[in-house]
């Protein structure tokens, strides 16, 4: 059996059948994947293809990053953490936001590599860590090298001189790149890079944030927002909160309460918005139980940002039968979210327009919001870690009988 033919069989069968297959062989590929670190989706995916290949290796920067309330866990993984330098830059947009963003130099990395001797790598981003990769990839003909591609139109035309040269030599070294979603892939063919070249390899969700329990929403006069992420100027929850806020001082007929999960720099001064007819509660740093109880208790999940590469939450909450009120300017929108259909769209640029889907979202009744409800499932059903698994492997499947007919 070819290594497509593994992975279309894969596609066509559960986690428990594969397992009991005895006739499935795993993809013949050591695999090494390297980022910065593991949040949870990363877990569930990888824990997938490390299912689908011979052997499946990853190389993180550090265990966690300094703005990351959780604790590293990656049970069942190989996982290296390599000897790396951090650096913080701050990152300034012409959306009017700024934000720390750490820049990692994974100093061990063609030692790591050389030592495991890897078929295939996937490295993420078009940094540094991806231009170690390819130094190691010149010297190995044999193995290949994957920038794993997780970016945006609306992010990359901002980004400085520096990073733009540091990307055409990257493109010299790398021999095929992933997208995660239509943006990233509009941007990749700016590049020139070849579509025979591109390959999907989304996200997926974590299947224990999501809620399953049967959706029932309040009444027509009564609106609760749910809102996950952190209390930031890029987030755009401070000016969503006071164009809410507005339009409710001005529409006394409706009581909308926004539940915020998260924390951040912000709250105080979205604190001082709440109101009687606008209700604003902080429900803190929220685990997987804590996030499945607030997107069963909430009607709609909105998601303001200014500048995101994909966002997991409009996805998780759609997932939990949530209709979401979403920004543009997030890549899952653009991708699962269809004006009145599951969710309405706003630029968070514009508080004309966003005060203008904030009110046709919080007008919608209760029964078109139970509709939406099934719609916002339905789009995003495909969404798992067997299905990004799947789709990684039909990529690493067409790189390895590649590389032997050559």
């Amino acid at each position: 059996m070819s290594s497509l033919q593994q992975t279309r069989m894969l596609e066509q069968m559960t986690d428990e059948a594969v397992i009991a297959d005895a006739s499935f062989k795993p993809i013949d590929a050591h695999v090494v994947i390297l980022n910065n670190y593991l949040r949870s989706h990363h877990v569930a995916a990888y824990k997938e293809i490390a299912r689908r290949v011979r052997k499946l290796t990853v190389l993180l920067s550090v265990d966690m990053e300094p703005d990351r309330h959780w604790e590293a866990q990656w049970d069942g993984l190989d996982v290296i953490v390599q000897k790396s330098k951090m650096f913080t830059a701050k990152w300034r947009h012409s959306s009017g936001f700024s934000e720390d963003n750490f820049i990692h130099f994974p100093i061990d990395t063609r030692k790591q590599l050389k030592a495991i001797n890897p078929d295939v790598i996937l490295s993420y981003e078009m940094g540094v860590r991806t231009l170690l990769c390819s130094f190691y990839r010149m010297f190995h003909r044999d193995c290949r090298l994957v920038m794993v591609g997780n970016m945006s139109e609306h992010i990359e035309r901002e980004r400085g001189i520096f990073r733009k040269l540091l990307r055409k030599a990257i493109l010299r070294g790398v021999d095929y790149f992933s997208y995660n979603g239509p943006s990233c892939k509009r941007y990749l063919n700016t590049l020139g890079i070849e579509e025979e070249k591109l390959f999907h390899f989304p996200y997926c969700i974590d299947p224990e944030s999501v809620s399953d329990s049967p959706k029932v929403f309040n009444a027509d006069t009564d609106r609760t927002l749910l809102y996950c992420g952190s209390m930031s100027s890029r987030k755009g929850i401070l000016q969503f909160a006071k164009v809410a806020g507005r339009w409710c001082e001005k529409n006394a007929d409706v009581n909308v309460r926004l539940n915020i999960a998260g924390a951040g720099e912000l709250r105080d001064d979205i604190a001082e918005l709440s109101s009687e007819k606008f209700k604003i509660n902080f429900l803190g740093n929220c685990d997987q139980a804590e996030l499945r109880e607030a997107y069963r208790t909430a009607d709609i999940c909105v998601f303001p940002t200014l500048a995101d590469e994909w966002g997991l939450v409009p996805v998780e909450a759609m997932a939990s039968g949530l209709p979401v009120l979403g920004s543009i300017h997030a890549q899952s929108v653009e991708a699962c979210v269809v004006e009145g259909k599951n969710g309405w769209v706003f630029s968070p640029n514009s508080n004309q327009e966003m005060e203008s889907a904030f009110e046709r979202c919080v007008r919608t009744s209760r029964e078109k919001l139970a509709v939406m409800s099934i719609e916002a499932k339905t789009a995003v059903e495909h969404i798992s870690p067997a299905f990004s698994a799947n789709e990684a492997c039909r990529m690493i499947s067409t790189i390895v009988s590649n590389a032997s007919r050559k």
